[in-house]
């Protein structure tokens, strides 16, 4: 399949930084903790803003590098915490850009897998006449925090990122999903319910499942880590990051990291990765890539493709 051009990007995070030392006035916690264990030195709250708000803010800027008369033919949100059960986040944040007419709005809920869903079906949309993509990544979560829960609460915060997407002819894409059913181990049910996670379960389950991922799609693109340019993995925990990459001998400089920045935004986090590479350069228009995102499912995605 072709591949994927990336001709805007944009991120955005909560207005509220929250250290692990302000996270010690509600739990039993502490900095050296934290950070040895998840490697997380600071997450944002959005106190005041939506979600839909992060969001627009997000897309906004990746909109501001296209000229002034293109035209979006889909609108994609990765989320699993919309500010309302309907219409979609992805509609409200086309109305607020004013993309109404024929534009595709839609959202994925693969929670922390979503993002690279979104790419997988942007990509399957752009091969079949959708000419450009605004894809976005959002969560809000610290409502579904339950800031008694220790090893959880310290974990999450809240971002957008954004990503206009058009095919590239001369790429190549290649994809991968799967799913573990067992929801007991990562869950937040209900608009109001409170995220209750197994941590070494999912940490077992990532540290398993990125080495499989990466591994399949490098031998479908027919490329060994060494063709890659950077790996973007989902932004849970440095531990696990640093755990896959052993197994794949990805060497440090090949591997992107801004967990300790952000903490665990959910489908924000690969969304959010990608935005901050292109804007410092760590990755450039011809570069190969691999994505892999996992989480409540048990859920994974990865996506190998030339940008």
């Amino acid at each position: 399949m072709a591949g994927i051009k990336i001709t805007g990007y944009g991120h955005e995070h909560g207005e509220c930084s929250v250290s692990n030392e302000d996270l010690q006035r509600y739990v039993d916690t502490n900095d050296e903790w934290i950070q040895e264990k998840t490697g997380i030195k600071n997450r944002y709250f959005a106190k005041k803003l939506t979600n839909v708000d992060m969001a627009v803010s997000a897309a906004e800027k990746a909109l501001k590098m296209q000229e002034d008369d293109i035209k979006i033919d889909a609108v994609i949100v990765a989320t699993f915490t919309p500010d309302n059960a309907a219409p979609s986040m992805a509609a409200e944040v086309a109305g607020r850009l004013g993309l109404d007419g024929e534009t595709l709005c839609f959202d994925i809920n693969g929670a922390c897998a979503g993002f690279v869903f979104g790419l997988t079906v942007s990509n399957a949309l752009l091969s079949k006449g959708y000419k450009r993509i605004l894809l976005i990544g959002s969560e809000k979560i610290h409502p579904h925090l339950d800031m008694e829960d220790r090893k959880t609460c310290v974990l999450f915060g809240d971002a957008a990122g954004a990503l206009i997407l058009e095919q590239d002819e001369d790429g190549v894409c290649f994809n991968i999903a799967g799913l573990e059913a067992n929801k007991e181990i990562l869950e937040c049910r209900g608009f109001g319910g409170k995220i209750q996670m197994s941590g070494q379960e999912v940490y077992r389950f990532a540290v398993s499942k990125i080495p499989e991922c990466v591994t399949k799609l490098l031998d479908s693109a027919e490329v060994s880590v060494d063709d890659v340019d950077m790996f973007i993995f989902h932004q849970a925990n440095l531990r696990i990051i640093e755990s896959a990459a052993r197994k794949l001998k990805i060497s440090e400089e090949k591997y992107f990291v801004d967990v300790e920045k952000y903490g665990n935004t959910s489908a924000a986090s690969v969304a959010v990765a990608m935005s901050e590479c292109l804007e410092k350069g760590i990755i450039k228009s011809g570069d190969k890539i691999v994505a892999v995102g996992f989480g409540a499912g048990l859920s994974y995605g990865g996506i190998f493709m030339s940008i």
